[in-house]
């Protein structure tokens, strides 16, 4: 398994095993909903036209996974938080922002995406950090955290006229961590640890897209 330094292993491993179980449930609460749920035929017909579905089978399996993609979203969103959280120095928050370092002044609301908040939850998030800047003894530094910019290049913006920032996955994982390869290097990990957990599961196909969509999506 790929080592990382700046967090402990066994640790490490829980929160990709928890991560993991969160998305399990997701999927088995997604089958639930679909068997219990009055099924929209508009709906139904617009997603298998548009996308050229011809079974039953498939059809439900597309809707299926639409209904999956939150709950595994929500558990993702919760490992970016569980991990950083878990470095030497930060710790969990949980209200109005989600990690602290009280060390280093730092405060940090993390997202997974870059499409993940619309304008006016962009500009709540911010407003909050920029109080949390504000009403914290010392000099804080606030952070909006994008795991996956639009565009896969390092970046840290002014939010406010008081230091809150907004920044990629990447750059944030190094300064938390010391490390610049922090997050590609997380990644590695969460494959070795996630394969381990799955030893029947193998599809070299879906490593290498996950591969390619890392390399593309995280800068270096």
């Amino acid at each position: 398994m790929n080592s990382l330094t700046w967090i402990d292993k066994d640790k490490l491993q829980d929160i990709i095993r928890g991560t993991l179980q969160r998305a399990q449930e997701a999927n088995s609460q997604a089958q639930a909903r679909m068997r219990k749920n009055v099924i929209d035929p508009f709906s139904s017909l617009v997603i298998a036209t548009t996308t050229d579905i011809n079974t039953k089978a498939d059809l439900v399996a597309v809707q299926q996974g639409n209904s999956v993609s939150s709950g595994i979203a929500s558990a993702i969103g919760a490992f970016h938080q569980q991990i950083p959280g878990s470095i030497k120095g930060f710790k969990n928050h949980n209200a109005g922002y989600d990690l602290e370092c009280p060390g280093r002044n730092i405060l940090a609301e993390v997202k997974n995406k870059h499409n993940t908040m619309n304008a006016s939850n962009h500009q709540k998030v911010v407003a909050d950090l920029d109080t949390a800047v504000r009403q914290k003894a010392g000099n804080r530094v606030g952070y909006l955290v994008i795991i996956i910019p639009a565009k896969p290049e390092r970046y840290k913006t002014k939010l406010t006229k008081r230091e809150v920032y907004e920044t990629d996955g990447a750059s944030f994982y190094e300064l938390a961590t010391g490390s610049s390869s922090a997050l590609h290097d997380l990644y590695d990990a969460f494959e070795d640890i996630t394969t381990n957990h799955y030893p029947k599961w193998s599809s070299k196909d879906i490593l290498k897209y996950c591969k390619k969509a890392l390399r593309e999506g995280i800068p270096a």
